[in-house]
Order: C-alpha cells, then structure tokens, then sequence
C-alpha cells in the first residue's frame, strides 16, 4: 500500500495513539484496558468489573466455553506453548445507556471494543502458574462488509504502537486461487523483539479461492466474499520458550 492511502492510514494510526494520553489530558477516567495488563499479572487481579465474560479462545474466533472467572483458565486446553488463551470482552454498561438514550456520539466514544473504528476480537494469553503473559487483537470477521473492507489497515496502528523501528516484515507469496482486490494485494508478517517480549503483527487482504467481485454465474456483486483481517499478538520471550 502506498500514496494517498498509506498516508491516511498513518494519520489514522497517529490519531488512535493520541486517544490514550487525550483522556489523562482532560481529566477523565478511563476504563482498563488490554494494553495496559502488566506482563506476569496474575489472573487473580484482572479487573473483572471491566474484563468480563471470560471463555476459552479460538484464535479469532467466537467464544468457546464459558469459564465464569479468569482463574478458571484451567478448563481451557493449552496450546502448544503451553498457555491457554482465555477470550474476554470490555463492561458495556457506559455503552448500553448511551444506546438507551440514543446519543450516537455517546455510543461511539464508549464503544471500547474497536481499533481505528475496526470491532475487534480480544483475549489473554495464560501460563500454567496463572500468570498473563501476553495477548491478541485479532479484527472481526463478522464486521460490516464496507467497515471490514479496511480492517487490514490495522495493522499500521498495532506496529505504530510499539515504535516504528526494529519490525523485520515478510511479504508472503499468494496461495493458489488467492487474487488481489482491485490490484491490491497484502499478506504480511511483521515481528520484533524488544524489552522482553515478542510482537508479531500481520495484515491480508486479497480474494481466497473461488472468492471475486462478482459472482461468475449471475454477473452480480458478491456479498462480503473477500479476506481483509489484521492481527497482532504480543507475547513474553521468556513464555515461549518454556
């Protein structure tokens, strides 16, 4: 990507890292969220009045089994680097009232579960001892057809977060059947390692197989029939190699 639309999605990206320090600016309080659990927590002092409905992950995709509390994780089956990722979502008390009293704006500025306007897929990443040692944004597939059409994008604010500098990033070749979008096609991944901790972030965007603009038998527009997803995962070094 580049030109005007890299240009856009920078600016975009500098926007939603300002928001962070914006709250402290004015004064207001701002609800927990997942950048800010401490590597080594213990499951024991997530703020559950914040992170609630706690379940196994899927690795982006719906809930599994419920747990009721984060130090359940146990009922979750590990990975094969041993943790177990325990899928969560924000308190949408804020939220929910501002849907009652139908103030658009109110909904938006509490809807804590987007990044750049994109919904996402939140979870934990668990140890053996309980003990959080990562986590991962993954965009949601679910999302409207014209808001996921730039979920890929995403990915410029996950590496924006963690500087700019230091990213090895692999361009990877298109499986078969795999086409670009309108000429463009994205499949990349970005890792780096620093302060102890390994972050990997990765962005598609492109036609799967047997996926097209237009549907080969009607000559009609298909329906959200495209891969355009970003991801990011940021783990403890020490974790991995356990």
């Amino acid at each position: 990507m580049g030109g005007p639309g890299r240009r856009r999605v920078l600016v975009l990206a500098i926007i939603f890292l300002a928001g962070f320090g914006a709250h402290a600016a004015l004064g207001q309080q701002r609800l927990p969220q997942i950048w800010d659990v401490q590597l080594g927590t213990p499951v024991g002092e997530l703020p559950e009045e914040a992170f609630v409905d706690p379940a196994c992950g899927t690795n982006g995709g719906p809930p599994g089994l419920p747990i009721g509390s984060f130090e359940q994780f146990g009922k979750c089956r590990a990975e094969s680097s041993g943790l177990r990722e325990i899928w969560f979502r924000y308190d949408d008390e804020v939220e929910y009232i501002a849907r009652a009293a139908r103030d658009a704006d109110a909904v938006a500025r509490s809807n804590a579960m987007v990044v750049l306007g994109q919904p996402v897929i939140l979870s934990l990443l668990i140890d053996p001892a309980g003990l959080v040692q990562g986590y991962r944004i993954i965009t949601d597939p679910h999302a409207d057809e014209e808001l996921r059409m730039y979920a890929y994008t995403v990915a410029i604010a996950f590496k924006a977060r963690f500087g700019i500098d230091g990213w090895t990033c692999d361009q990877l070749a298109p499986n078969e059947g795999e086409t670009p979008i309108t000429g463009i096609f994205v499949k990349e991944r970005c890792r780096k390692v620093s302060d102890g901790q390994e972050v990997v972030v990765e962005s598609r965007y492109y036609y799967k197989p047997g996926q097209a603009m237009l549907d080969p038998n009607t000559g009609l527009p298909t329906v959200n029939q495209f891969e355009s997803s970003a991801r990011m995962q940021m783990v403890a070094v020490d974790a991995l190699r356990k």
